[in-house]
């Protein structure tokens, strides 16, 4: 098993006596990918910005293959964080080039690929001569996507990496990505809302809400622990003992039950005896449920517990 490569304990960020990150721990091993997956406002920028030393925790640490910052501030050039602005410093003025932001980029990341850039530039069509200012909302982000992939760094957190893309830069950087990984794999962090496209890429999920860790977990887990139950809801309600309802809905006679459970193979072919269809829940329904206040889950015993 590869070694870990990633770790934060008890990481809490204030802004302005708004608690933004409160006691986040998590860990990932050496070229894994993780989806962090929050509703907005629930801590995910903040979250990567505190993993890339870019704001500093009022409590807790940040450790790279065991080594905190404050160890050794060089750590901070093994990641990249791709997010859809540069910042401050470049949007302010026009003097900036695309050509001078990769030229930056090349003395930021020790494992720069200039090469491998220059290739990415083509293909998604920047012209380098471009001042960044003057770049639409969604060449920018491209921009940020490019620095990451073509950082190479040791740790790459994406930061929405889809803002202002059309659906063919979309897939032109889902592409990349891939192949890129396969040659060069790293430790990747994913905050994104386009769930769907992006969870096949997930081998583990760190789902946060007001600033929370509310799940921590590999996706293979996930999978085995909630589930989608469709079909008659009087046959539904029979196996109802088993697992633990999130949420039902129903059309007539017929009900989709969003449960949390470990069902073993022979519970799901007794459904499936009574036309009762078992599938996996996606990630998306599944923040849904989670971070949803009006939930109201019901055990085992048919005690109530609001979400």
């Amino acid at each position: 098993m590869s070694q870990e490569k990633l770790s934060l304990s008890g990481i809490h960020y204030y802004y302005n006596g708004f608690k933004a990150l409160d006691d986040v721990s998590f860990s990932l091993r050496e070229n894994q990918i993780m989806g962090l997956i929050g509703r907005n406002g629930s801590g995910k920028t903040t979250l990567l910005k505190v993993i890339a030393n870019q704001l500093l925790p009022k409590q807790g640490t940040v450790r790279i293959e065991g080594t905190s910052f404050q160890d050794a501030p060089s750590m901070t050039r093994k990641i990249c964080l791709a997010r859809e602005t540069l910042g401050k410093t470049f949007e302010q003025g026009e003097v900036m080039k695309v050509r001078q932001v990769l030229d930056i980029a090349g003395t930021l990341y020790e494992n720069w690929d200039a090469e491998y850039a220059t290739r990415l530039i083509k293909r998604f069509r920047i012209d380098v001569k471009k001042k960044y200012p003057k770049l639409s909302k969604g060449m920018k982000t491209t921009l940020g996507i490019i620095l990451g992939l073509a950082s190479r760094a040791e740790i790459t957190l994406f930061d929405e990496p889809y803002i202002g893309l059309d659906p063919v830069a979309r897939e032109i950087f889902y592409e990349e990505l891939q192949k890129d990984y396969n040659t060069s794999p790293r430790t990747i962090i994913f905050s994104s809302h386009l769930i769907n496209e992006l969870e096949g890429l997930f081998e583990r999920v760190l789902i946060i809400d007001e600033g929370k860790t509310i799940v921590n977990s590999d996706v293979q887990e996930l999978k085995n622990r909630y589930y989608l139950i469709q079909g008659r809801r009087e046959d539904i309600e029979r196996h109802a003992a088993k697992f633990r309802t999130m949420s039902v809905e129903t059309i007539g006679a017929l009900a989709s039950f969003s449960v949390e459970a470990h069902l073993d193979e022979q519970t799901i072919r007794d459904m499936e005896k009574d036309d009762i269809r078992v599938s996996r829940i996606s990630l998306q329904k599944l923040l849904y449920h989670l971070t949803e206040r009006t939930v109201n889950y019901k055990t085992k015993a048919g005690e109530s517990n609001e979400g």
